[in-house]
């Protein structure tokens, strides 16, 4: 599924390495079922605040905002369909 919404451009954002992506999965589980199935919302974010992050987390970033993202318009795209209250 194609992101309607990307980030800029203009910012490197590296790849991710495997041990924080698998740290990243296990606290968003956690929050999630601390959180009760709570819809999902789009992610708000700062071009010139990411500018001035580290590489290491540009990469966080980039992941975990994608993934929200995704699971934004997943969520919308059902609701349109009916699948959703």
């Amino acid at each position: 599924m194609e992101l309607q919404h990307q980030l800029p451009k203009d910012i490197y954002f590296p790849e991710i390495d495997e041990a924080t992506r698998q740290m990243i999965d296990a606290t968003d589980a956690q929050a999630r079922r601390a959180q009760g199935g709570k819809p999902p919302a789009p992610m708000a974010f700062n071009a010139e605040a990411i500018r001035t992050l580290p590489p290491a987390a540009r990469a966080a970033f980039r992941y975990i905002w994608e993934r929200e993202q995704r699971r934004y318009e997943e969520y919308v795209q059902r609701r349109r369909a009916g699948a959703v209250n």
